[in-house]
């Protein structure tokens, strides 16, 4: 489908829709390690497996008990000084900072392993080389089309076919909305992994060229 085109650009291509799929349709879910809550520390680390990052929270629990998802900015209208000394108590919220960092509030008044539980989407790092193993086999067509849809539309390439990349995006944009269907749904906990650079070695298509077959 793209003769000539080198590995690492094919690589890059598919990394990029394997990242597209995880923040669309919300496919890479997992639970990760549990916290220690500690007294008086109110930011956290978010630890998700090597080479991905938390796109998103779905949920946090606390001693088994749910923790309401809040903006910093009304966290501050709800509770005032939240950070200061003498305000500590039971968590009843968490703010997803950044993609590595969450904070829990109010702050923790007592050290408590293994105390909060997260369950996150996650996506692949833009330097990752590999994904899931059951993202990758289970949406590599969906893969396999947004990545094609990404190297045909490079402009002045001799593989460059405009009209083939808009036929694959619209393979690949049928693709998001059925696993975001599945992605709703799903609840195993991801561990394997697979190469990108393996991902397309038997890819064959058995009728035309933007055929689904």
């Amino acid at each position: 489908m793209v003769s000539s085109c080198p590995d690492t650009l094919i690589e890059n291509s598919i990394r990029s829709a394997t990242i597209e799929l995880c923040e669309k349709a919300k496919v890479y879910q997992v639970e990760l390690d549990p916290i220690t809550a500690i007294a008086n520390l109110f930011e956290y680390d978010l630890e998700p497996p090597s080479s991905t990052v938390v796109h998103e929270i779905l949920w946090a629990t606390y001693d088994g008990k749910d923790l309401e998802p809040i903006t910093s900015a009304l966290l501050e209208q709800r509770l005032p000084q939240w950070r200061q000394a003498g305000n500590q108590s039971t968590p009843e919220y968490f703010v997803k900072q950044s993609q590595g960092v969450f904070y829990l509030a109010p702050v923790p008044n007592e050290t408590k392993a293994s105390a909060v539980l997260i369950r996150a989407i996650l996506k692949p790092t833009h330097t990752s080389t590999s994904c899931s193993n059951d993202v990758m086999d289970d949406y590599r067509d969906t893969i396999i089309n947004g990545a094609l849809l990404r190297l045909l539309r490079l402009p002045g390439r001799e593989w460059t076919d405009y009209a083939g990349a808009g036929v694959y995006s619209a393979l690949f944009n049928e693709g998001l909305v059925e696993a975001e269907k599945r992605g709703r749904q799903t609840e195993t906990r991801v561990t394997r992994k697979v190469a990108y650079g393996g991902l397309g070695k038997n890819y064959r298509l058995t009728r035309t060229k933007y055929s689904r077959g």
